[in-house]
């Protein structure tokens, strides 16, 4: 399923562990959900681990804190 953007709710809703793949519609949305995690890393101290995929427009995101 395609989506706009990564929201910083459907981040904060993950639990640890979890892993979402995300397509996105546009490739620069793919840098942009690298940045808000790092975003919440430093404001709420949430951490995640991020893989991003250009090719397919899409990014992983594991919660890990």
């Amino acid at each position: 399923m395609m989506q706009e953007k990564v929201t910083r709710q459907e981040l904060r809703e993950m639990r640890v562990g979890q892993t979402r793949i995300i397509t996105l519609t546009d490739p620069k949305k793919v840098s942009a959900a690298r940045v808000t995690c790092t975003q919440l890393k430093k404001e709420e101290k949430l951490e995640f681990l991020v893989k991003q995929d250009f090719e397919s427009n899409s990014v992983s995101i594991t919660r890990t804190k």
